[in-house]
């Protein structure tokens, strides 16, 4: 961890990830008015004035039941504590201070960091009318801000640099594959995360849908940066009922459509069911390299067919990602977890791979004339041209008289062949045709290729 961390902890609804997605400029934690939707520690990169810093926004700090998710969250709490230098402290300006303020604050003296008291939520209030009460925490001259609507903010930021060391050098330019570990709640998404790492970074109880916010964690393997996100489990459309989770569920979309690479976790115990097979689809929909990773593998009775089996289950359940490699996996005892890494990088790899133009003529003219085209309507549909348009995903776009002929059969039947050819292991194809009357005014398409 970066030695310019700043961690904001407070008790739980004063507004910490409503301060966090201010200060780093965009809606990363989610913001909810029920106390207590912040349980993991979330990470991300801040800038001020040209200087970077890792904020950490955590759960609120609460004496609950020592047991349970509570607990967990204020185990998750302290460890953010352990990893900053600089600490926020937010408490309610409306509410005034609580015995609950004053017990965060006997346990963060006890830290010996660095601490700037934040009062927030001074939208409606005057300062100094309030600013007294404040004093009696002891962290010195309180810092009035509104989270929400920006008040304050740029006076908090001149103060948060003026705490951290003067040099700094960090990864955040660095270039790093984004992977999104999706998959049914209660999968094991977020140990497997944690075996990765090496700690206890997410929480991770027995109860489903632990995980709410799509969390940031980075990695780096064989001298290459990953950043991995736990994504809340998605559970059936059917099953979403409180708000909240409806909106935590659409941050993991959001985050599939962003990444570079998704894992699919499935459950050993439970086998291929049919939100399994929903997310795959979300997942080919949006053309993300992905791998699938059968988790708990430990936990079952197996034989030399056992593996077979399963993979047929996923095949027959989801054959619009037989592309995928599938790798079978303990997260809890670590089996297999780190030969993810190499799977990640092959599909990441294959999903941004370009093809020349030779060679996709030549592979055009052989394919065509090894299996010809059906016919359209008694007329043969002839292929003149391939050229590749895009990458993430792969996208193909072939020249044809009759594109409308071209049937579906014949798609997957040259969709076969460009993974028989050229690979593209674990990565989605996109299949264009256009009539080749286009080509008669110019030697060549004039094709815009984008990455």
């Amino acid at each position: 961890m970066s030695s310019r961390t700043v961690a904001i902890v407070g008790r739980p609804n004063v507004g910490k990830s409503t301060l966090f997605n201010r200060i780093v400029g965009r809606h990363v934690a989610i913001v909810d008015k029920t106390a207590g939707v912040t349980r993991d520690r979330h990470y991300a990169m801040a800038e001020w004035l040209g200087q970077l810093f890792c904020l950490i926004d955590t759960g609120g700090l609460l004496e609950w039941d020592a047991s349970g998710l509570g607990e967990a969250i204020r185990i998750q709490t302290a460890y953010a504590v352990d990893e900053a230098e600089l600490i926020l402290f937010v408490v309610d300006a409306r509410e005034g201070i609580t015995a609950a303020d004053q017990d965060i604050a006997l346990r963060l003296r006890k830290s010996g960091k660095p601490i700037l008291l934040v009062v927030n939520k001074v939208e409606m209030l005057l300062t100094r009318v309030v600013e007294p009460a404040f004093y009696r925490l002891g962290f010195g001259d309180p810092i009035f801000i509104s989270a929400e609507h920006g008040y304050g903010v740029g006076d908090l930021m001149d103060a948060i640099l003026a705490e951290l060391p003067e040099s700094f050098q960090n990864q955040a330019g660095t270039a790093s594959v984004h992977v999104a570990v999706v998959g049914r709640p209660n999968v094991g998404k977020s140990s497997l995360i944690n075996r990765i790492l090496g700690e206890n970074r997410l929480l991770v109880t027995d109860a489903p849908g632990t995980t709410r916010d799509a969390i940031d964690s980075q990695v780096k393997v064989n001298k290459k940066m990953y950043t991995l996100i736990d994504t809340a489990g998605i559970r059936k459309p059917r099953r979403i009922g409180e708000a909240l989770e409806k909106m935590t569920v659409a941050v993991s979309l959001r985050r599939i459509k962003r990444c570079d690479v998704a894992i699919l976790v499935l459950d050993a115990l439970s086998g291929v069911g049919e939100q399994d097979t929903r997310i795959a689809a979300y997942i080919e929909r949006h053309g993300k390299a992905c791998i699938v990773a059968i988790n708990k593998w430990d936990t079952i009775a197996k034989d030399s067919k056992t593996y077979k089996t399963f993979l047929h289950l996923i095949h027959e359940a989801m054959p619009f990602i037989a592309h995928a490699p599938v790798i079978s996996l303990s997260a809890i005892n670590g089996t297999r977890v780190m030969k993810l890494f190499p799977l990640i990088e092959r599909v990441y790899q294959e999903a941004k791979r370009r093809i020349p133009v030779a060679q996709l003529h030549d592979f055009v003219k052989s394919v065509t004339r090894q299996r010809p085209a059906p016919l359209y309507r008694g007329q043969p549909v002839n292929f003149s041209f391939l050229v590749q348009t895009l990458i993430h995903p792969p996208t193909f776009l072939f020249f044809v008289n009759h594109p409308e002929g071209v049937a579906q059969h014949y798609q997957r039947y040259l969709e076969h062949q460009l993974r028989e050819h050229f690979g593209f292991a674990g990565t989605p194809l996109r299949l264009h045709f256009r009539k080749k009357d286009r080509l008669k005014s110019r030697a060549h398409p004039r094709v815009v290729v984008e990455s």
